[in-house]
């Protein structure tokens, strides 16, 4: 489904890229998408009322002074990232960055505030830049927020997020910084540098667990010196960390949870029920990047790192920036970029060098996601969610301007409803780039609808002859016995784990729908 197709109007050349969705805790069918189209440095919101199914734009957030662009503007780094979060009483926060001009002011980080399921929002900073100096060579550049409610008392949220400077500063290294709102996020405390460490691409993920404050974050390698003609025998490591502190962010112990060359920011979840914490990540340990999650007890000694992407080993294929979510009911789902499908070959690097987020992809990516029912232990099948190969050399992720945000996903008890920046509907001339998504469906055995297509975009998809195949897998238990495993769903790329069952599909389309038949294997 085109999320942002129901707009009144579409630039040709839009740019619209860094999604985030929600599903209504209270409410199922009811799910919340935001994004931002960065040509015109709009905010964009949306809801839908059928799962996903189809999707209606409504006022986002307001850019409050002195921000005035949601886009991630020219004075520096060109991470851009949007968070969707709602508060035990109902209420919606959109966390997102904003410039203060479009030609290289500071950037803010913002938070919109909705207590009428996104029909209004109240807007304020969370960190306001500071002008840009008289000469103009030094800009302050927040973004790369993210925020936790304390579970225990909800007017009070944790923000924390990246701080860099405009690439004209030499000396002015990113470091991560975090704020504390009192009052539900009407006001928020004076910024505070969380540690003296180079905090990566992206701001550190806060988790609040009983009275500890915990931040995943990753450190980057340090560079390899001017001085060194060749590159180091064995790279300087990415270390990825669970950081904890027990006087409200004042002072921090590290945990460390993997460490692997050209890592990405771990995302987190905590599970109240199992009292676990999960994270996922991509790095190159295997001389490709792969997907990893790693599950802990108590946030410093955590598990061996599984990989859940299946296609074969040392293809050469790289999978970018899995993000996970959690059911009601606990189950898990992730979802990432992929590139196994790329028909053209495998990129190779060479002089000692490793593949890393800007060498180990191609062309065409795809988006892929795959769940577990036992908190990790096991997982089902790779599960292709994208109906058209995403051609990269189109948008943002190109084009000299490499602006990469992750996929986004959300689930409930009935499925997962997964969004990515999609180019099927631009060309070298228009470069356009949309916000696409689909609903993944779990268990039961009547006809589902899974995504809305334009009746013009379908017609010219059968008229080529095109398949699209999407799969729900069920994974139950039955009087404490599980289920005899079952044969391999028609999208996955290795056999359905032990103790699984999982459902063959049949896609039935039509002009204006594509729906999801399961019978059970």
């Amino acid at each position: 489904m085109q999320a942002n197709g129901a707009e009144p109007s579409l630039a040709p050349s839009r740019s619209n890229e860094a999604p985030a969705v929600l599903i209504d805790e209270e409410d199922p069918n009811t799910a919340y998408l935001a994004e931002v189209e960065l040509g015109t440095g709009e905010c964009k919101f949306y809801v839908s009322a059928d799962r996903g199914a189809t999707w209606s734009p409504r006022q986002a957030p307001t850019v409050s002074p002195p921000a005035r662009s949601c886009g991630p503007g020219s004075a520096g780094p060109q991470n851009i990232r949007t968070e969707l979060v709602q508060g035990p009483d109902g209420t919606l926060y959109q966390v997102f960055q904003a410039n203060a001009s479009p030609d290289g002011g500071g950037r803010s980080v913002l938070i919109g505030r909705s207590t009428d399921k996104g029909g209004t929002w109240r807007t304020t900073p969370i960190v306001t830049a500071k002008p840009p100096t008289p000469s103009g060579d030094e800009v302050e550049l927040n973004f790369a927020g993210h925020i936790a409610i304390d579970p225990s008392n909800s007017e009070r949220i944790y923000a924390m997020w990246r701080r860099s400077y405009s690439r004209f500063t030499p000396g002015r290294p990113t470091r991560p910084f975090m704020s504390v709102s009192e009052d539900g996020g009407d006001t928020w405390s004076p910024a505070q540098q969380m540690f003296d460490r180079n905090s990566g691409s992206d701001g550190p993920r806060p988790v609040i667990v009983g009275s500890q404050l915990w931040a995943f974050w990753r450190e980057p390698a340090p560079p390899t010196p001017a001085s060194q003609a060749v590159p180091f025998a064995g790279p300087p490591v990415t270390r990825l960390y669970a950081s904890v502190s027990i006087d409200q962010g004042r002072t921090w112990k590290d945990h460390e949870i993997a460490s692997a060359d050209d890592s990405s920011e771990p995302a987190p979840l905590y599970n109240r029920g199992r009292r676990t914490f999960d994270v996922v990540w991509h790095d190159n340990r295997a001389n490709e990047l792969d997907i990893y999650f790693s599950s802990s007890m108590d946030g410093t000694t955590w598990s061996t790192p599984t990989r859940l992407n299946d296609d074969p080993a040392g293809n050469l294929r790289g999978q970018h920036f899995p993000q996970i979510s959690r059911s009601p009911s606990g189950r898990l789902d992730v979802a990432w970029y992929d590139w196994r499908d790329d028909p053209f070959p495998p990129s190779t690097v060479g002089n000692g060098q490793t593949l890393d987020l800007f060498s180990n992809r191609g062309q065409f990516a795809s988006v892929y996601m795959t769940s577990s029912r036992d908190g990790g232990s096991s997982w089902t099948p790779n599960i292709k969610v994208n109906d058209e190969l995403i051609d990269r050399t189109l948008g943002v992720w190109a084009n000299n301007f490499d602006v990469m945000a992750p996929p986004a996903i959300a689930s409930s008890d009935a499925g997962a409803i997964v969004a990515w920046s999609d180019t099927r509907n631009g060309n070298a001339l228009s470069q356009a780039q949309d916000i696409y998504t689909s609903t993944v469906t779990f268990g039961g055995l009547q006809v589902r609808q899974v995504t809305v297509f334009q009746a013009g975009v379908v017609g010219a998809m059968l008229g080529a002859g095109i398949l699209m195949a999407f799969v729900a897998l069920r994974l139950s238990r039955t009087g404490g016995r599980r289920h005899r495993p079952g044969p391999p769903s028609e999208a996955s790329f290795s056999s359905v784990p032990t103790g699984r069952t999982a459902e063959r599909t049949q896609v039935t389309s039509g002009p204006d729908r594509t729906v999801l038949r399961g019978d059970e294997a």
